[in-house]
């Protein structure tokens, strides 16, 4: 079977975006209105209570897994496009029988040492009942990844939409009602522990159809496979794991110098900026599109060019946005109450600002390039800066310092990956289409800043939408003009988008006013 060729690779995993981008994009707005509804009800402090009794449970699913999740991606995504069903369904085996029992022997520790932990970790004792409770996430969160990574990696990510949506759906009707019904924090946590449990189960269904058309597995090679997925996915796991010991070490210290109310305020800002990474999220089908080119092609060049920019044109003016209207964005859907929120989250949304230098891309050509120590490396850089520089800036400025301190280690780390991702996989940016698109969303953002000057709504979602309004449209009208659009971009908009028939109708608005553009540019020269 011969290699597939680029425009193949592109339109699968266009079709894999897009069926990611619809399943993120309409979990995260359910899951969203939940966490605003949750939010409301608990209040500042009791959402920062909330925040800390899932940390000890997200610290342990990091540990369980040695890099074997990403393995499954990969491989399975490897073996499909050489047409090994026989190999991606043992893989697929594999992975399941080596995760499952670990995690149960992990839910188990984490009860059974529920108080310790909430006192020696988190500095609050009076929250071990929560983690006691909580620590049945770590069983169902086990299966939802393992089910989120094979679906991925089989291409099917119909299969991935059903999950996300299930979780998000439970998750969405049940922490609130549960909160309602006089449950406070304990039923805000039952209700994301439950909705794994569901998602899973209906994903688990759907899988199991899938699973069965690849045919029966071979019966040997358990261990061989274990060793092989370790092996490769291991810098992953060691990278994946000081990530998420980071991310839970920034919780962790906030709850040493912070009080409850400010965590509950930096939650939102972080949980606001999770539900804009749906147009983040899609690009994980990168991953197996990049394990299918071959390494130094041109092709792998060209996926690799079209896959920043693609990706710049949306998250950038995002970031710009998000950074620019945050006040908006918090007071709208939070309440006033969380007063804190908008400063933390227009500093917070930073971290996405590099996605116009491969960013978003860069770690999903690393990985499909199994050249995974680069990632590793990249999270040790990171953790060599994150770590004094929080400790020493969150004990001066609280969640101000803390936020500093993770910008400022994302600037570092990253410069490292990307230096390796040039030098290593011979990957070359295209930095002038890159700073036409960040020129265009900074001027976008001006017309926004002068204008709140004049023009204020009474209602706080008013706001938000003129502002936004205006920018979306600055921002397509500059597209054109500053040269970051060109006319086979539009058709290859129109060829991804045109399936879609929710979206069709703003789509085609928004190629027609282009062509417009265009066009009378081209008649100016």
């Amino acid at each position: 079977m011969g290699e597939p060729s680029l425009s193949e690779i592109v339109e699968t995993s266009a079709r894999g975006s897009m069926y990611l981008f619809f399943g993120y994009a309409s979990s995260l707005i359910i899951l969203g209105i939940g966490s605003i509804i949750v939010g409301r009800l608990l209040g500042p402090e009791g959402y920062g209570l909330f925040s800390l009794s899932l940390v000890v449970p997200s610290l342990i699913l990091s540990l369980i897994d040695p890099g074997v999740g990403a393995a499954t991606t990969r491989f399975s995504a490897k073996f499909k496009a050489e047409g090994r069903n026989d190999l991606v369904a043992r893989t697929l085996k594999t992975s399941l029988l080596f995760r499952f029992p670990i995690g149960v022997i992990s839910a188990v520790f984490c009860f059974l040492l529920a108080d310790v932990l909430a006192a020696s970790v988190l500095n609050r004792p009076e929250i071990g009942g929560l983690i006691r409770f909580s620590t049945l996430m770590i069983i169902f969160q086990m299966l939802f990844n393992y089910l989120s990574d094979s679906f991925i990696g089989l291409d099917k990510m119909q299969g991935n939409t059903i999950l996300l949506n299930t979780e998000a759906l439970v998750k969405a009707i049940l922490s609130p009602v549960l909160v309602i019904l006089g449950f406070s924090v304990l039923g805000a946590v039952a209700g994301h522990v439950v909705s794994f449990a569901v998602g899973g189960l209906v994903g688990g269904i759907y899988f199991l159809k899938v699973y069965r058309e690849l045919g029966r597995p071979p019966d040997d090679g358990f261990w061989d496979d274990i060793r092989k997925m370790i092996s490769y996915g291991f810098p992953l796991y060691a990278s994946g794991l000081i990530g998420a010991v980071l991310s839970q070490l920034q919780i962790i210290l906030l709850a040493y110098f912070v009080a409850n109310d400010a965590i509950g305020n930096f939650n939102v800002a972080v949980r606001l900026l999770a539900m804009a990474g749906v147009i983040i999220q899609p690009f994980s089908s990168l991953f197996p599109a990049f394990s299918k080119v071959k390494r130094g092609s041109s092709e792998l060049e060209g996926l690799f060019r079209l896959s920043v920019r693609y990706t710049a044109m949306l998250v950038v003016p995002v970031t710009v946005l998000i950074a620019i209207v945050s006040k908006d964005i918090v007071y709208t859907l939070y309440g006033r109450v969380y007063v804190l929120a908008p400063l933390y989250l227009s500093l917070y949304a930073l971290t996405n600002i590099y996605a116009g230098l491969g960013s978003v891309v860069i770690p999903h050509l690393v990985n499909g390039a199994g050249e995974t120590k680069i990632i590793l490396y990249n999270s040790l850089v990171y953790m060599a800066v994150f770590v004094p520089l929080a400790y020493l800036l969150t004990s001066s400025y609280n969640v101000i310092g803390l936020i500093a301190a993770i910008l400022v280690a994302n600037t570092v780390s990253f410069s490292y990956t990307l230096w390796s991702a040039v030098k290593k996989i011979r990957v070359r940016l295209d930095l002038r289409e890159s700073s036409r698109i960040y020129l265009a969303s900074l001027i976008s953002a001006a017309p926004i800043l002068i204008l709140s000057y004049y023009i204020q709504f009474y209602y706080r979602f008013m706001n938000l939408a003129f502002e936004s309004a205006v920018f979306v449209f600055v921002y397509l009208s500059l597209l054109p003009i500053v040269g970051a659009l060109k006319k086979s971009d539009l058709d290859n908009i129109g060829t991804l988008f045109g399936r879609f028939r929710i979206i069709q109708p703003i789509v085609k608005l928004i190629i027609r006013y282009e062509s417009k553009l265009l066009s009378t540019l081209s008649k100016d020269h």
